[in-house]
């Protein structure tokens, strides 16, 4: 067998696995069509790669200064984009400066959500040393916008790289792996007592900020005679009281009817459940996200109950989880 070969378009012979925040990103030497230096302004299109590498141009090396690259990622229209940075050191902006100004005045990353193939609205954008969390466009477009200016300090010797990579995906279950996806591109899933007895919920793009104007499905069916129990582990819903259109609230609802159920209000911000229960087989979970702002999401542990071996179990308990999530 020939020797593993490394050349600049292509790694051969590799498997790189990638852990963030519980999720695994393995590829392969067949998932891997394009990791070369890639153009400054240039698109990216899923018909030709699934999954790849974008990166500041140099890298691993010094990025030259006073440039603006635009990476445009395209995928097919049940598809969502879902970034994973691996490496972030940009030049840290000025103590002095506000927090929402920062990156206003150094060099930054900033991505943007598209919706046929033109820009929509800015998700968020990236400077200094911490590495971004994971990012999951609303649509099937993306673009990665990176703008250095005439700063010294990337000419200076330093014992990091200076620059960012970022792994990308062209997913089409929204990064969640629990429950059975009605169809591709859908985010509804259908949990069945009779295929698994507990587990674990997450808010789409587990891990990082879930995508803006989403809306996810969760639907719990138990056996006769069973009931589902939720308890929250971690919740970051952005939005504030009543959490619903008229506070521009994203938000999380329940209903042990396939329509709204009047009786569990919505939940958002910090006015998050701890445990959340059904009364009988059938419970549906929905989660809904507007094209304001953003969060880090849910996670919940799952568990179908056979009642008539739980005589004492209490119906329904709602309280607030204590986090320090935006509101």
């Amino acid at each position: 067998m020939a020797p593993c070969r490394l050349v600049l378009e292509v790694i051969s012979c590799t498997i790189l696995i990638i852990i963030s925040k519980g999720q695994v990103w393995s590829l392969s030497n067949s998932d891997i069509t394009h990791t070369m230096l890639r153009k400054c302004n240039t698109t990216i299109s899923s018909q030709f790669e699934k999954e790849g590498e974008i990166t500041s141009l140099g890298y691993p090396n010094y990025y030259e200064e006073g440039i603006t690259c635009a990476y445009t990622l395209l995928g097919k229209p049940l598809e969502r984009v879902q970034l994973l940075f691996t490496h972030f050191n940009l030049p840290e902006p000025a103590k002095d400066i506000p927090e929402h100004q920062r990156c206003l005045h150094t060099d930054f990353v900033a991505i943007y959500n598209m919706n046929n193939n033109t820009i929509r609205r800015e998700i968020d954008h990236y400077c200094g040393s911490s590495v971004p969390l994971p990012v999951m466009s609303s649509k099937s477009g993306m673009q990665v916008v990176f703008k250095s200016g005439a700063n010294p300090l990337t000419r200076l010797p330093h014992p990091f790289v200076y620059g960012f990579s970022v792994r990308f995906k062209f997913v089409k279950d929204f990064g969640i792996t629990s429950g059975q996806q009605t169809k591709p591109g859908t985010c509804k899933f259908i949990y069945n007592s009779t295929l698994v007895r507990n587990g674990t919920l997450n808010s789409p793009n587990p891990g990082g900020f879930y995508p803006q104007d989403t809306t996810c499905h969760y639907i719990f069916r138990a056996r006769n005679g069973e009931i589902v129990r939720l308890i929250f582990k971690y919740f970051d819903v952005e939005g504030i009281l009543p959490c619903d259109r008229t506070s521009d609230s994203d938000s999380l609802e329940f209903s042990n009817f396939p329509s709204a159920d009047r009786k569990i209000p919505p939940y958002c911000g910090a006015n998050g459940p701890k445990i959340m229960q059904s009364d009988a087989s059938y419970f549906r979970v929905t989660f809904k996200s507007n094209d304001k702002f953003d969060g880090t999401g849910f996670t919940a542990d799952f568990q179908f109950l056979d009642i008539s071996k739980q005589p004492h179990v209490i119906r329904r308990i709602i309280a607030p989880i204590v986090t320090g999530s935006k509101g």
